[in-house]
């Protein structure tokens, strides 16, 4: 390189410093700003709020709120009574299982 190169060379690699803090500055601050936003209790920013939920949360119909009461007695009536009686196997273990299990007695998975 020449001898004059040096100062603008300094002078690049202080502007892609600078670019780079500015960078992180904007993302730490958007992401303090998701915490304060999930954690504030307020509706100033109800759907943004909803919508963060959304993305990094469960989403709304997934969750057990108060504006929906979640009936899981009524879910285990609908999947415990069939049309007909079955006694099959568990995918998982082998053991039998029935109609009228909801879980794998032996190894506690979920059936459908």
């Amino acid at each position: 390189m020449k001898k004059g190169m040096f100062p603008l060379v300094s002078i690049m690699g202080g502007l892609a410093t600078a670019v780079v803090l500015l960078f992180t500055a904007a993302l730490v601050g958007g992401m303090l700003f998701l915490i304060r936003l999930m954690s504030d209790d307020s509706d100033k920013y109800k759907q943004m709020k909803e919508y963060m939920e959304t993305v990094f949360g469960t989403p709304a119909h997934l969750r057990s709120g108060g504006d929906e009461p979640a009936a899981e007695e009524d879910e285990t009536s609908t999947l415990a009574s069939p049309l007909k009686p079955f006694s099959e196997l568990c995918p998982a273990c082998g053991e039998p299982v029935t109609h009228e299990h909801r879980d794998c007695p032996a190894c506690g998975l979920r059936l459908l």
